[in-house]
């Protein structure tokens, strides 16, 4: 018998939300339809459903993929959101890469990402997630948070609360420096921001 917060439950309900959210990007949803929080289900599930699913929205560089099979990196520093994603890509693959996830990695194996989360946990204080930002800047890495600021920092998507739901927003600015191609889908879902543009995210 499957207990409320049992790890193949709390697996199963990311995996039920990540498909809704393919769902409503595979039709193009519009903005509104688009804030996505379904209800009966945690925020951070809801974040871990979003993260999960944006490997399948962002095309990456031919030579940052490396050679096929060799796993996609979900690096997280957020050790509830970390667990979450783990139990939701077990067994899971993109194009015949594994995903992985790498909790709380060390700096020297960054750039071995593919996606990047600094959640709410991080143990990075945000000057020192301002520096490795920095350090980052132009790689191929999606670097993804929930955290206010984060798109001035130089962050590329930001997961916020509008009107009650969960809802991305994208800094194209600096998905074009690091050569990341968003999906029409995705874009469409999101709200757009740019370098230099006021407001929280």
């Amino acid at each position: 018998m499957l207990h409320f917060g049992s790890p193949l439950l709390l697996a199963c309900r990311v995996r039920s939300i990540a498909a809704g959210l393919w769902l409503m990007l595979a039709l193009s949803a519009s903005p509104q339809a688009g804030d996505a929080g379904p209800t009966g289900f945690a925020e951070t599930e809801v974040k871990a459903a979003f993260v999960y699913n944006f490997a399948h929205f962002v095309r990456w560089p031919e030579g940052n993929m490396a050679r096929s099979g060799e796993p996609f990196r979900y690096c997280v520093f957020d050790d509830t959101l970390a667990a979450l994603l783990a139990k939701a890509v077990a067994g899971e693959t993109l194009e015949g890469r594994p995903l992985v996830v790498l909790r709380q990695p060390e700096f020297r194996n960054l750039q071995e990402c593919h996606l990047i989360y600094f959640g709410e946990q991080s143990v990075l204080s945000p000057t020192l997630q301002a520096d490795v930002l920095r350090r980052l800047m132009g790689s191929a890495i999606l670097t993804v948070s929930d955290q206010p600021g984060f798109a001035a920092r130089g962050g590329m998507i930001t997961l916020v609360r509008k009107r009650g739901h969960i809802h991305p927003v994208i800094n194209t600015d600096a998905t074009e420096r690091a050569e990341l191609r968003i999906s029409a889908k995705l874009l469409n879902l999101a709200t757009l921001t740019r370098d230099g543009k006021g407001g929280s995210p």
